[in-house]
């Protein structure tokens, strides 16, 4: 399938407006949005996800007219059925990269009834590419989520609507979801339970500590997104939490309520207290563990317990675009302090045991921050074309929780770490990303050797219908 053949104008003009990001994860809201859904996935090899909503805002018990043809238009279009995801209840709604709501609410229907996308489907760098209609009130309703910039405007059936590129503030859903649903237990009575007579909770409203006591030998701290953990985990646990208990460790979860790379003076004056009041000097030995946000959280505040051991996945180093103009991503906390004690992981983590990154060195941001980790106690580990999300990766080819408990027993080698990732050689996406790298690269011969060899170890239909085309 040609380029040509899928990118219309206002296709072009939406990827245009997406600008160079790398989307692993797309979702039509109603199916209005074929051709981006079709482009997106010949450049990144994203995941799509159909959104199936009436115009009332309930979710279709059985699939809306429009999801067959959608369906079987982009299996014509040589997207695997795999890659493809109805989302027919809010439960299954989930952060994405880039969302789309064309002709939909705001436009034709009513815009509060987006209210589950927003509340559930972004996270920090998510963009959405919405319809809006003058005199629809969809701006006001969705500054309340983020903020709104023109992309087009066009005349329709006598009416003016706005393309616009939306995107979320840092704390669009992460307070709503510290309190829970109506007549759910929040997120403060799970902690405190959690927590029991041993244990504590501390929460100022935007971050929160829980202390949940196990084994004096290891503590394990952890950082995630509230928000994430309370409507995307059917259990309503910390990052982490069933994976540390399992091991009997000690775990200090740190709640972030919001994609807001914990910039809150009273959680660095937390870290000061229980470095100062003796916490961390209880354990045999601590381990700050995170991921992309997280990461730079675990790096960062190790600074709390100088000879800590570091375990972070895809970390940013800092956010200060002083430091790293090159970093265009995570625009909501660009006007965020970064300076002090706990705002560069790079320098902070200089004091810790061993930090241990991984990262997609062919992510080149990622990679970037990655080389900003220059001390003699940093073991860097590559996991080529696995993406920003590695730890998903890692988690889907099976090996993520014995790389990351040796990783927090101290015990990961490179040589180990890098036997288990063999595994990616079975891996659809490492695959696809091989032989479309190759594809980009002009190299039709040497494509067609990683075709071969991809289709001699089982069936990968992208692969095979695009070595028709070579």
């Amino acid at each position: 399938m040609s380029e040509a053949a899928v990118i219309d104008e206002a296709t072009a003009e939406a990827i245009l407006a997406l600008g160079p990001r790398r989307v692993e994860s797309f979702a039509d809201v109603g199916g209005g949005a074929l051709e981006l859904a079709r482009a997106l996935h010949e450049r990144h090899g994203c995941r799509i996800f159909l959104v199936d909503m009436t115009k009332s805002g309930a979710f279709a018990e059985v699939p809306s007219d429009w999801v067959a043809p959608y369906l079987a238009a982009l299996e014509a279009a040589g997207v695997p059925r795999g890659a493809v995801v109805r989302v027919g209840s809010a439960d299954e709604i989930r952060p994405w990269d880039v969302i789309a709501n064309f002709g939909g609410f705001g436009d034709s229907h009513k815009v509060r009834h987006l209210a589950p996308v927003l509340e559930g489907g972004l996270h920090a760098d998510s963009l959405m590419l919405t319809d809006i209609r003058k005199g629809s009130g969809s701006y006001p309703f969705l500054n309340g989520y983020g903020a709104c910039e023109t992309v087009a405007t066009r005349e329709e059936r006598g009416r003016s609507v706005t393309r616009a590129l939306f995107r979320p503030n840092p704390q669009s859903a992460g307070a709503a979801a510290a309190a829970g649903a109506e007549g759910d237990e929040g997120w403060t009575e799970i902690a405190r339970r959690l927590a029991g007579p041993f244990g504590f909770f501390t929460d100022n409203g935007v971050h929160s500590f829980l202390y949940v006591p196990r084994d004096l030998a290891v503590l394990v701290v952890t950082f995630d997104n509230l928000d994430i953990a309370m409507t995307k985990r059917a259990d309503r646990r910390p990052w982490g939490f069933d994976f540390v208990e399992k091991q009997g460790w000690s775990m200090l979860g740190v709640m972030a309520s919001g994609w807001t790379w914990y910039r809150d003076y009273w959680a660095m004056a937390e870290f000061d207290r229980l470095a100062r009041e003796g916490f961390f000097a209880r354990f045999g030995r601590v381990v700050f563990y995170g991921a992309s946000m997280g990461g730079h959280a675990a790096a960062t505040f190790s600074a709390a317990c100088p000879g800590a051991d570091v375990v972070a996945i895809s970390p940013q180093s800092t956010l200060d675009k002083t430091v790293v103009p090159w970093e265009t991503r995570y625009r909501t906390v660009w006007d965020k302090d970064f300076s002090g004690k706990y705002g560069d992981a790079a320098l902070a983590s200089a004091a810790a045991g061993r930090v241990t990154i991984l990262y997609d060195p062919y992510e080149p941001l990622d990679a970037a921050h990655a080389r900003r980790f220059t001390g003699a106690n940093v073991v860097a580990l590559r996991a080529p074309l696995l993406g920003h999300r590695l730890g998903s990766s890692l988690l889907q080819m099976g090996i993520l929780s014995p790389i990351i408990l040796k990783a927090l027993s101290g015990t990961l080698t490179q040589g180990e770490f890098y036997r288990l990732l063999r595994a990616r050689r079975d891996f659809p996406r490492y695959q696809r990303e091989l032989f479309e790298r190759a594809v980009a690269r002009g190299r039709p011969d040497l494509a067609r050797r990683v075709g071969r060899w991809v289709l001699a170890r089982g069936d990968n239909r992208y692969i095979r219908l695009a070595m028709a085309d070579l």
